[in-house]
């Protein structure tokens, strides 16, 4: 039997690309998301999208929406001292208005109520261990507290605890959880095929001054974008083409015209996003409907 699982990186506000190209693929398939792939996984924004599929259903169109300005003022309330500041002492937003617009998705719901196997990448602070939350597991985990967690990206957002643990962002260790989705599929059906289709989040292209960075401390990695190199999900792309061959494929592309910071809600980067997913569909569309029809 064929297995197809989605696997969905995070990046903020710039999974409205992700979210355009499901959109597209949901409409050339003619089938909803949810009844396409045996399992989704998915880190921080990617996680959310994943948890839309899997447990509320969520169409395309609607996926969509939620990278809209609105929901994005929310998530990440501006204010002059956030832009003007290089570095805060505390998170750069208190995560109140992210978990109220989560809220009014997911609500009192389980994560074990996903229609069909689901996992969100997570990290333990205090135990410092990596955590896979499972729709498979026993456990009452809620879904509002897990998106919540797989999303705490660290300087961002606070903490999230969940259960008896205290989590931030996956993509601290897994940003693209390919091979943890792979690594699952295995486990659940060891002698299916296993067709894996990872959706990313747009490829940074800021350069990094290699002499200057000599000097850079604590404040000067952070203003140069280390969260950005402690999540860059290029070595497991290689790692899925080696293992997967032509049972994988990688839609993601470069940020040539939209801003790689996760949290810029303008209207004019929104839409450079959602642009960049059509680019996507046209680039990558094919192929992906291709090895999704065999």
């Amino acid at each position: 039997m064929v297995r197809k699982i989605l696997s969905l990186d995070g990046g903020g506000i710039r999974g409205a690309s992700t979210a355009t190209f499901l959109n597209q693929l949901e409409k050339a398939s003619g089938k909803p998301l949810h009844q396409i792939f045996s399992l989704i996984a998915g880190t921080s924004t990617g996680g959310i999208i994943a948890a839309a599929i899997g447990i509320l259903k969520m169409p395309g169109d609607n996926l969509v929406n939620l990278y809209d300005h609105e929901n994005g003022k929310e998530i990440f309330p501006q204010s002059f001292w956030d832009q003007t500041l290089p570095i805060q002492n505390q998170p750069k937003y208190d995560g109140k208005g992210k978990r109220n617009m989560l809220k009014k998705y997911f609500g009192k719901r389980l994560l074990k109520s996903s229609k069909m196997p689901l996992i969100l990448t997570a990290y333990d602070v205090e135990n410092r261990i990596p955590v896979i939350l499972k729709s498979t597991d026993k456990d009452k985990t809620k879904a509002l507290d897990a998106v919540d967690a797989t999303s705490a990206a660290p300087t961002f957002f606070p903490t999230v605890q969940v259960n008896n643990q205290w989590l931030i962002d996956g993509g601290v260790i897994v940003n693209n959880p390919t091979m943890t989705a792979y690594a699952e599929a295995k486990k659940l059906w060891p002698d299916d095929e296993i067709r894996v289709f990872s959706v990313g989040t747009g490829k940074r292209t800021r350069r990094i001054p290699g002499e200057e960075s000599q000097d850079y401390g604590a404040i000067g990695w952070l203003t140069h974008d280390l969260i950005g190199i402690v999540t860059d999900e290029t070595i497991v792309d290689m790692q899925a083409e080696t293992i997967l061959g032509d049972n994988y494929i990688r839609v993601n592309s470069n940020l040539d015209l939209a801003d790689d910071d996760i949290d810029n809600i303008k209207q004019g980067n929104i839409t450079n996003l959602r642009n960049l997913g059509e680019e996507w569909w046209t680039k990558f569309g094919s192929d992906t409907f291709t090895l999704l029809s065999k």
